[in-house]
């Protein structure tokens, strides 16, 4: 039983000595500051150290405040910044959490990167894919070239993204399809690219399009606090005046009226037209009514001037407000 026991240990050890004898390493780190540990397949972890080689997926996981820079076997390069976890596979990685910026220089090899929702095809360009584990949500900006970007569970529906262009696979945005490539303005790329510490030599765009607030325009730097005079013979719209020529108020003067054509004549009385006999009426001779005379009676006069002298002209609320005007 011994005999069989140490058999079956010993075949076991041979069979992990052989994986690990091929077990394909798929990438190299360049560069490193701080912390960086790696997890192998076989699930050994080991802090990562520079010019050390990765194996078939092994997963890279880096802590607060550190940064590390690994190439593949197909001129493509990885940066990974604080709080990123990639796993590497073979012409492909998985972005379980964080960013990272992508450089590949060779066209032969197309190379993928996945995440939980998004999957982004790519051979020769630069970008940086974001993956926020809280909001499962993908984006993915592109500084060079051009990518594909799809949902990982529909990847017929994709999107070519241009230089200088972004998009989002979210399940709460296009039902999970990605967004339509929307332009950056090239401070936001700058920002995000200042994140990895470092930027491209030249931001390369497509033919025909242009990054967002990019100059077209060439010209020459400009030492800081110097001042440029534009000699331009038209003044900026904020500040250019309108001469206008000052019109004199005419004078007026009294003229004289004429009016021609037209005299002027007296009119005359009118007389009404004498009405026909027929209709002629004939006013009946009625007796005059003569109205009687009254006598006045002076006793009842001064009776009657005493009682109106007595008797207010106005209410007492109009006296009121007359005696308190005339106070005034």
């Amino acid at each position: 039983m011994k005999t069989s026991l140490t058999k079956l240990s010993s075949s076991l050890l041979l069979l992990s000595l052989s994986l690990s004898v091929w077990a394909k390493p798929v990438a190299q780190v360049t560069e490193i500051s701080g912390t960086v540990f790696m997890v192998t397949a076989d699930g050994k972890t080991s802090a990562l150290k520079l010019n050390q080689h990765l194996e078939e997926q092994s997963e890279i996981m880096v802590s607060s405040g550190s940064s590390i820079t690994l190439n593949d076997y197909y001129d493509a390069t990885y940066h990974l910044i604080s709080g990123s976890h990639l796993k590497f596979f073979n012409k492909s990685v998985q972005l379980k959490k964080g960013k990272t910026w992508i450089q590949a220089s060779n066209a032969k090899h197309p190379l993928a990167l996945t995440t939980a929702n998004g999957y982004v095809n790519f051979s020769k360009g630069e970008f940086i894919t974001i993956f926020d584990q809280m909001t499962s949500r993908s984006q993915v900006l592109v500084v060079n070239g051009e990518v594909d970007v799809s949902n990982i569970l529909d990847m017929d529906m994709k999107y070519a993204i241009p230089a200088g262009s972004f998009t989002v696979v979210d399940s709460e945005i296009e039902n999970g399809s990605p967004r339509a490539p929307t332009k950056i303005g090239l401070q936001s790329l700058n920002a995000a690219l200042t994140e990895f510490k470092q930027l491209p030599v030249e931001l390369k765009t497509n033919e025909g399009r242009s990054i967002a607030s990019v100059e077209t325009s060439h010209q020459a730097p400009v030492k800081k606090g110097e001042i440029i005079f534009i000699k331009s013979h038209r003044l900026p719209a904020s500040v250019e005046t309108v001469r206008r020529k000052k019109v004199k108020s005419p004078k007026f003067s009294p003229v004289p009226i004429k009016i021609y054509g037209t005299s002027w004549k007296k009119a005359e009385a009118f007389t009404a037209p004498r009405a026909p006999a027929s209709i002629q009426s004939v006013a009946p001779n009625l007796p005059k009514i003569v109205a009687p005379k009254v006598e006045n009676d002076p006793e009842f006069e001064n009776s009657l001037k005493k009682q109106a002298s007595k008797q207010p002209k106005y209410s007492k609320e109009l006296e009121k407000l007359i005696d308190d005007l005339k106070s005034y």
